[in-house]
Order: structure tokens, then sequence, then C-alpha cells
């Protein structure tokens, strides 16, 4: 029978893989026509045709989902998703002015509670899972879980803490890989002081930062 996208037969032999894609342990990874395809490889685990599918009802802006789900003779085999641009993607979430970075954080915040309502649980939401061209995409749904639940409420906040975790990751991985220009220290300064990222991501930030005493004397030195 070959390969199938839902119903309808596709003809694979000419999809060339991605050169860059945030982790390729979900599956090999290719572009395929607007989308990207991840076809599972043998005796790896993956997500499964029951989460996928259900997920595919889900309409998100950042949190990027199966589309269409993939068979090979009838065994799942894998998934489409939304092709994120590559341009930007040098780009740094220490270097990106506040109100942007809110603006994406909003949107991503969005996206967990239309998950939290649908209960969704965002596991494995970790930073090679990500990827940030001035936008931030979390990009990896393999052991995302479907929860029986009577109440959202809970979801969400473990899935707003587990967000929080990533950005704040996310950031100190950034900060020890930089060499902390005059804009990057203003940028972080911000980040830290303001109220409107305080529930977000500032305090989970100045606690891990508190940890990387030779990352928080160095910019304490230079403010």
């Amino acid at each position: 029978m070959g390969y199938r996208l839902e119903n309808k037969d596709v003809d694979l032999s000419g999809i060339k893989p991605l050169k860059y894609v945030p982790t390729k342990k979900a599956g090999d990874v290719y572009r395929y026509k607007n989308n990207v395809l991840r076809i599972f490889r043998e005796n790896e685990s993956h997500i499964e045709e029951e989460t996928a599918r259900y997920l595919t009802n889900i309409s998100t802006e950042r949190i990027l989902l199966p589309k269409k789900l993939l068979f090979y003779n009838n065994a799942f085999k894998g998934y489409t998703m939304t092709l994120v641009s590559q341009k930007g993607s040098s780009k740094k979430i220490i270097t990106t002015p506040l109100e942007e970075l809110l603006r994406t954080i909003e949107i991503v915040e969005n996206d967990v509670e239309i998950l939290s309502q649908k209960k969704v649980l965002l596991n494995n939401a970790a930073p090679n899972h990500t990827l940030y061209n001035g936008e931030l995409y979390i990009v990896d749904p393999r052991k995302y879980s479907i929860l029986d639940l009577n109440t959202s409420r809970e979801l969400e906040k473990i899935n707003y803490y587990q967000l929080q975790l990533l950005l704040t990751e996310l950031i100190v991985t950034e900060l020890n890989k930089n060499n902390y220009s005059q804009q990057v220290l203003r940028n972080i300064k911000e980040l830290l002081s303001s109220r409107e990222t305080d529930e977000r991501i500032s305090t989970h930030l100045n606690n891990v930062m508190n940890k990387e005493k030779n990352i928080k004397q160095y910019i304490k030195n230079r403010f």
C-alpha cells in the first residue's frame, strides 16, 4: 500500500532531510511541501497514534502539534507539522527587547492555556525541543500526554510552570555562551526588574542565577 497521509497516497521518494532541526530523537525530519514531515525510526519511542490524532484537532500558534498522520501499510509512522522559517534563527532571547519578548511569551502562554483546557500535559518541554527566530516555538510533542481530569486548573499550573522553567533554562544557556555586551546587560537588568515578567520568568531566573555565581557576579560588576 505504501505511504499515506491520512487517506491520501503520497510519494516520498524525493523528500529531503531538513538541515537544521532542534531534535532528531523523535525520528527523521524532512521538508514535505510546506510542512515538516517526521518519520519514526524502527524500535524508537514516539507519540502514540491516539494521542497524535487527538492533538491534530487542537489549534495552537507556537506550540507545534501534529497536523496530518503518516501511515505505511496501515501502520502509524509519523506526522506533519508546521514548517518554521529559519530566518532569524541566530537571534537570542537575551537580546530581544523586553516588550517584544513579553509579546512572544504571551502567545506561547495562550497556547498553554488552550492545551491545558484540552487536558494536554506538556511533557519534555526542553531547550533542545525549541526554535527561536525572534518568536519562540516548541516543536516536539512526542511525550505529551492526554489526562483524564475533571478540571484543568491544576494542569494549567503545571504546564505554566514547565513553560517558566523552559524560558529560564533557555536564557541561562544563552548567558553562559554570551560575552555580555552592554545591550545584553541592559536587557537582562530590565528583564529581572520588570514586574510584568515576575510571574513568568524573573523569579525562576533569579533562583537559577543564584546558583550560577560567576554569571551573577559578572553582571553585578558590570552594572
